[in-house]
């Protein structure tokens, strides 16, 4: 027997509300039908679903299986829907608010963005630069772009977009006035300018002698990589930064890359969003787009 799927869906929106009177407003029918339809669909099956009391609502057993089965079949209806919506506008449509670290977000990001709305014209994008990893459970942000390590990502879907390498480097005025090293050792008697993350002052090499590792130090400490960006073109001293960062500036001879033979642990840019089957085309088109544009070898890493 075909059950009534509105009354499914009625279901699913009072569970998820926990209250007929909110179900009732996100689903935009009285509380009257509200109640009327979950009767109904209890009495077509012969089960109790919901243990009803003055302060509080919960499922029976019986309740909770039968929500997780009409959870997800509301949840793939919405998603058929929100498809063919968009397949009959020509296309993704909405809003995306993306969160992404700044050096990275100005350089890079932003112009992905405008190539991106250019062939997508029924999109919108909200892009918020900053350092902290923003929170996607909150709602503040559909997607993260940034650099992450593997830990803090193990509740969240992570899209490997590029590796990405970190450089030492210093001003060709710097090299000239105190020498290049020679060795990572050697950094210890110079003064190095200090990215707080996620490096910092844990500088860890693998070279011909194996790994090694130095604690730098200097008299400049950044959150933002611009900022060290501009002290070190300003032969203040010795950076580690992310290649994202150095591709213009080491092709133009600004900077040069010291200790050549020497590699720092490479990072990994990711789009990072919740893990939600119901995932908008309009991200899943962008975080494409991006996973196109910086494949193989990314712009950044060419100098």
């Amino acid at each position: 027997m075909m059950r009534d799927l509105n009354a499914l869906a009625t279901f699913v929106a009072v569970v998820d509300a926990r209250s007929f009177t909110l179900a009732a407003e996100r689903c935009g029918i009285s509380k009257a039908l509200v109640s009327r339809q979950v009767q109904e669909l209890e009495h077509s099956l012969g089960v109790k679903l919901l243990n009803r009391s003055t302060r509080k609502l919960g499922l029976t057993q019986a309740g909770e299986r039968f929500y997780e089965r009409c959870a997800r079949l509301v949840a793939d209806a919405e998603t058929a829907v929100r498809d063919v919506e968009e397949l009959s506008r020509g296309g993704a449509h909405g809003l995306i608010r993306i969160s992404t670290a700044i050096t990275f977000g100005r350089m890079h990001l932003l112009p992905a963005v405008r190539d991106f709305l250019a062939l997508n014209p029924g999109i919108q994008i909200e892009v918020m630069l900053a350092e902290r990893f923003a929170d996607l459970i909150s709602g503040n942000a559909d997607l993260v772009v940034r650099l992450a390590e593997e830990p803090r990502l193990s509740n969240l879907v992570a899209r490997r977009l590029a590796a990405v390498q970190w450089l030492v480097v210093a001003s060709p005025d710097y090299i000239a006035r105190h020498g290049a090293p020679q060795h990572p050792r050697d950094l210890l008697q110079r003064n190095c300018l200090v990215y707080d993350k996620p490096k910092g002052g844990d500088w860890r090499f693998t070279g011909p002698d194996g790994d090694v590792a130095v604690k730098v130090a200097g008299n400049l400490r950044a959150n933002v990589a611009e900022g060290l960006l501009d002290a070190v073109q300003g032969g203040l001293g010795i950076a580690a930064l992310p290649s994202f960062a150095l591709g213009e500036a080491l092709g133009s001879g600004r900077l040069v890359q010291l200790l050549p033979d020497y590699r720092l642990t490479e990072s990994t840019l990711y789009a990072v969003f919740l893990p939600d089957r119901r995932l908008p085309e309009r991200i899943r088109s962008f975080v494409q787009f991006l996973a196109e544009r910086y494949a193989g070898t990314p712009a950044w890493e060419r100098f």
